[in-house]
């Protein structure tokens, strides 16, 4: 169940759907980040910031590559991806993609009532995505793809050019729990924008795809983003 604990957010990546900039209230989360990464980093630097309760889950949390990851990133737990999972609400999969699958077979009953986010990418395979194997093995999660299409270095700024950067993303059509995703996404400082159900996780690998091409094949830089315009 979903802390109560609530938390008011006035900063423009909180902002609304509206866009009406007046501070509004967000459910805080428990969330386990699997990776302490660039990533992972990133990610849990802006949700601690924003009040919800982060821990990273990694392979040894004692070491000194988990200790360099605290410090850079301002969050103030790590632990066991057994112990993070345990007392998370959320799981954020923001390990090497090729990982995933050992580890969701490890802890799948663990996993099967949790909200799960892929993040991961597999570079050059034809399913870039973790879904698949995240459906067959946590059958009873609620699963989404998000903070897979862009470099970390859009989370860690994500307003290029004095513009707000756009988060498109996919996942089940609960209006509750997709509600609390966005509630994640907008505490990053982007706006989400929602593709459908995981149907749509090939169309949302493809912007990914895209964004390889612009920011490394076409040298553009990695601090390059989507936005979505209409009339």
């Amino acid at each position: 169940m979903i802390n109560k604990k609530m938390i008011v957010c006035q900063e423009l990546e909180c902002a609304d759907s509206q866009g009406d900039g007046y501070p509004r209230e967000i459910v805080s989360m428990k969330i386990a980040i699997l990776g302490a990464g660039n990533i992972g980093r990133a990610l849990g630097s802006q949700w601690s910031r924003a009040g919800h309760a982060v821990v990273f889950g990694v392979r040894d949390p004692g070491s000194a590559k988990t200790a360099e990851s605290l410090k850079r990133s301002g969050v103030n737990s790590a632990d066991t991806v057994a112990k993070a999972i345990a007392t998370s609400e959320i799981v954020v999969w923001a390990v090497p993609g090729a990982a995933v699958e050992s580890l969701v077979m490890a802890h799948a009953t663990a996993l099967s009532n949790r909200i799960m986010i892929d993040a991961t990418n597999r570079i050059g395979a034809s399913d870039m995505s973790a879904v698949g194997v995240l459906t067959a093995f946590a059958s009873g999660a609620r699963i989404y793809r998000a903070f897979n299409t862009l470099g970390w270095e859009n989370f860690v700024d994500p307003v290029i050019s004095g513009i707000q950067a756009d988060l498109f993303y996919c996942g089940q059509e609960d209006v509750s729990v997709r509600g609390l995703v966005e509630d994640l996404i907008r505490g990053i400082g982007l706006r989400p924008v929602y593709l459908g159900g995981l149907d749509q996780v090939p169309v949302l690998d493809g912007l990914t795809r895209l964004w390889f091409s612009l920011a490394l094949g076409q040298k553009r830089g990695r601090h390059l983003a989507f936005k979505l315009l209409a009339a």
